[in-house]
């Protein structure tokens, strides 16, 4: 199967035991079988609406299977969707039991669309494709109506990957015919990402990285992208963007390089604030001792038009190691950045901060006993809170992430793989 050529790379998570099943408020794992395989690893990807329905999907053997759960967490048996050729599936989920997943086939684009709780998932072919292995995916609830998907697909031929963009109908029909952004490329990265945002007025952000560094391009509910506008330049990497509440524009984390290496790109973390057809703004960020020591940024929205910025922070050199301890600060527009926090000072994997309602932020990370999380209340002041229940994902996985954390209003759910088998947690913060 070419999907194995997406293997590309082995990356520490480090896990080892986790609490009791059902601490504080998450649900007990259901788990799905998924196979041994040697490398026809789960990949589980998850999605949750505000009010707590969901769907997940992952791979098993050739296979793209999904379910879907309600607000207690509960899900579904396992549906098998179609075969896969690419990375991965991606999913999202609307209000009263939309969910909508997308994955590369041998023939093309192809989507599972359920207009709302109680119908099934219906299958068919979107767009043609050319079934490369390394092409990914990132699609994204419209609370409007409707759907946002990105592409992004290599071509063996010229060997350059370009960027397409589709919105979608709410019964995930074409609005408008596919639109190419331009060369550039996202996903196939052994870690959580988030290339594609939208925010309660249904206006999406999409970002990816080029030869001109980091771009974004802004969309409309129903409507066309715009042109990708630069975000810095090439000494930029690994942009990631959150959906902010009005009247704010989308915040967006990357790292200042100061060198890029086997396992990432280091340097210092940045914030920026994308406004609505202007230049993007940056927030002051704290200057770090050691600025070539930082990756892995990502960025949530909190109270009162701030955000909190988390990324790693090594505290000595390590080559080939993409452990480190968590910090987080807090960024205002216009504002000195809050102090620098420790969410964990103890060597942790591939953490990832998300949006709760609220105000709120939570951020899940991985360490030497399974998964680490961390709340924040809309003052930025992070505490420790349980984290997801049952044994955590391996030490090691390849291409892409082996977990998947999504949020929305008061719940987060969580989807995980390890020794064959998928597990789901869900909580109501």
């Amino acid at each position: 199967m070419p999907r194995t050529l997406a293997l590309l790379a082995t990356l520490a998570a480090l896990p080892a035991s986790a609490p009791a099943a059902g601490a504080a408020g998450w649900s007990h794992p259901q788990g799905f079988d998924a196979g041994t395989a040697q490398f026809d690893e789960p990949v589980p990807r998850v999605a949750v609406a505000s009010d707590g329905t969901s769907i997940a999907t992952f791979a098993r053997g050739e296979a793209i299977y999904a379910v879907t759960g309600d607000r207690r967490g509960r899900f579904s048996r396992p549906r098998r969707l179609g075969r896969w050729a690419a990375i991965t599936s991606v999913v999202a989920a609307g209000r009263g039991g939309a969910a909508l997943a997308a994955w590369e086939a041998p023939d093309g684009i192809r989507i599972a669309i359920r207009t709302r709780t109680g119908r099934p998932l219906r299958t068919r072919l979107l767009a043609g494709s050319n079934g490369e292995a390394i092409n990914d995916l990132a699609v994204a609830d419209d609370p409007r109506g409707g759907w946002f998907m990105l592409e992004s697909q290599f071509s063996d031929k010229t060997r350059h990957n370009r960027v397409r963009a589709f919105t979608l109908r709410p019964d995930a029909t074409l609005a408008l015919a596919p639109q190419t952004l331009g060369q550039g490329s996202f996903g196939a990265d052994a870690r959580p990402i988030r290339a594609l945002a939208v925010d309660d007025r249904g206006h999406a952000t999409a970002v990816f990285t080029s030869d001109q560094g980091p771009m974004a391009s802004e969309g409309v509910h129903a409507g066309h992208f715009g042109p990708p506008q630069p975000l810095g330049g090439e000494r930029f990497s690994d942009p990631r963007v959150a959906a902010a509440p009005a009247p704010g524009g989308a915040l967006i984390a990357m790292t200042n390089t100061a060198d890029c290496g086997d396992v990432g790109c280091f340097g210092a973390p940045v914030a920026l604030r994308l406004g609505r057809g202007g230049p993007p703004s940056p927030f002051q960020v704290p200057a770090l001792a050691h600025p070539n020591r930082a990756f892995g940024p990502s960025i949530a929205p909190l109270g009162s038009g701030a955000a909190a910025l988390v990324f790693s922070l090594k505290d000595a050199p390590r080559a080939f190691d993409n452990r480190a301890p968590v910090r987080a600060v807090v960024v205002r527009d216009g504002a000195a950045p809050g102090p620098l926090q420790t969410l964990t000072s103890k060597p942790a994997g591939e953490p990832i901060a998300a949006a709760l309602g609220g105000g709120r932020a939570l951020v899940l990370w991985s360490g030497a006993r399974g998964f680490g999380a961390a709340l924040a209340g809309p003052d930025g002041r992070f505490r420790t809170t349980a984290e997801p229940p049952g044994p955590p994902p391996p030490p090691f996985h390849t291409n892409p992430t082996n977990r998947a954390l999504a949020t929305a209003g008061p719940y987060a759910l969580v989807g995980w793989s390890r020794a064959g088998r998928v597990r789901l947690s869900l909580r109501r913060f």
